[in-house]
Parts: C-alpha cells; structure tokens; sequence
C-alpha cells in the first residue's frame, strides 16, 4: 500500500502556517479553518464537497477556501493526491491588506473554490520555499507574500477597487538605494524602507523593481555578496565571511555566490591568490 504523509508547521511569520499532503486512504471530514487556506495541488487528483458542490482538484490548480467555510477533502485517483498550503489568519491578512493599500475592514472573498492561474504556480512555489527556509531574509519573505497575495487578491477575489500603477518616485528609490547599501549585512524590513521612502510598502517594492531592476530583497542580497566578494581577497574564513555580510552560513553563501559569478568563493579564492 502506498505510503501517506501529512506535515503541519508554524513558521517564523505570526498568522502563517504551512501544510504538505500526500493522500491515498485519508479522508478529511465536513470541516473548517478560522484561517485562509491557499493551496496548490503538485500531483494525482482531490476532491471535495464545498456548498454542496463536488470539486475535482487538478495539478497546478489553486484550492481558495474563506475562513469559516465547510468543506471535505479526499484523493480521487490511484495516484493519491499531493497538494501544499498555506494557512495564513485574518489578523495576518489585515496586515498584508494595509501594506497594499486595501480599504479598511473589508476582507477579501473567494466565489471560487477552484483557481487556475499558471501564473500563481512558481510564484507559490518561491513564497512556500522561501518562508520555509532558514536563509530567506524577513526582507524577501514579506516582498514574496506580498507579491503572491495581491496577484491572487485582485485576480480572484472579490476586490472593491484595484493596485494603483507605479510612477516615478526617484527621491525615495534613491534613498531606498542607499539604506540598503549602507545596512545590507543587517536584518530590514519592507515597513522600515517604506516609512523612510514614505510611500505604501508594496508600492515601493513595486517602483523599486520598475526603477532599479530588481526588488528590495534581491537588491540587498547583490549588495551583500559585492561586499563579501571583497572580504574573500583577504584572509578571513570564509565561514566568518559569510557571517559579517549577512548571510545564513557558509553553504549559504557559496550558494548566493555560485548562481551570482558562476564559481565558488573558495575557487574565487583559489584563483585570485598570488
């Protein structure tokens, strides 16, 4: 038989926690969640009954479900069922709302039970990965959900009004740029560059990629490894390197520095060494 797992965790962000399936036997009962659930289904087929309607979950499929709705869930096929959620409360959403500009005390609601946004899909796939990690900043997992959130907001939501466009905002990107410049190896939230910019916070995230080219969080971590690349000429461990510019640990860093220059920082070293 086919082995089934189930895992639930809490995660570092108040309100959010994380769910991973892979149903074969299991059945979930009529049920509720005081939270939103935002799923994304990886593999076989689900179904469930949900306003007395039966809906069939397909890979790539997003499952939108309100707090406080009843519902069942169950695999529909030999090969299981393997989805992802996300379970975030309304005190967390009230805070990603204020961030985007949402009118006050109107929480959004999904018609559909079922969405399809191939869009959405690595988008998800970025925020699951990046609030479950250690070496993601709080700077790229609030840009990330953010991101996610208002696409999925004003794309399937009842929405009572839509994202503002960005315009050219160069004193605050300027500023923005040089906080983050002088303060890259430190912990930074989207509020703190939002308050110095004074503009909304996604609004900024969205004028500094249109502007810059990347969003606040790549931008910090560009910053961070220039710095680091310089520290490597010296002869300081390449673990305490990692260390003082910010990153998680020295596998972190070799990461960051591998995707960004095409080499290790120790063959950085290496070839660099007289």
């Amino acid at each position: 038989m086919a082995t089934e797992s189930v895992k639930l965790w809490k995660t570092t962000i108040a309100g959010l926690e994380l769910f991973e399936a892979q149903l074969f036997q299991h059945r979930f009962g009529k049920h509720f969640h005081g939270a939103y659930t935002i799923g994304l289904n990886e593999g076989g087929r689900g179904k469930c009954q949900h306003q007395k309607e039966t809906h069939y979950h397909y890979p790539g499929s997003f499952n939108c479900i309100n707090p406080g709705d009843v519902h069942t869930g169950a695999a529909d096929s030999e090969d299981g069922w393997a989805f992802r959620n996300l379970y975030i409360d309304s005190n967390a959403i009230d805070n990603l709302l204020t961030q985007l500009d949402w009118p006050a005390h109107t929480l959004p609601r999904f018609s559909n039970i079922v969405v399809d946004d191939p869009h959405l899909v690595p988008v998800f796939h970025q925020v699951f990965t990046a609030v479950k990690e250690k070496t993601a900043s709080s700077l790229e997992k609030q840009s990330l959900l953010l991101y996610f959130f208002s696409q999925l907001f004003f794309r399937h939501a009842q929405t009572p009004h839509s994202l503002r466009e960005p315009k050219p905002e160069p004193k605050a990107i300027a500023l923005t740029r040089q906080y983050i410049e002088a303060h890259c190896t430190e912990p930074i939230s989207i509020n703190q560059l939002a308050d110095l910019a004074n503009l909304n916070p996604y609004y900024l995230i969205r004028c500094f990629h249109q502007q810059v080219g990347l969003p606040p969080h790549s931008y910090k971590k560009q910053c961070q490894v220039l710095q680091a690349k310089q520290a490597i000429h010296t002869e300081m461990p390449l673990a305490d390197v990692a260390t003082k510019y910010g990153f998680y640990d020295q596998s972190h860093l070799n990461r960051i520095f591998k995707r960004t220059f095409g080499l290790s920082p120790g063959r950085y070293r290496k070839v660099n060494s007289v």
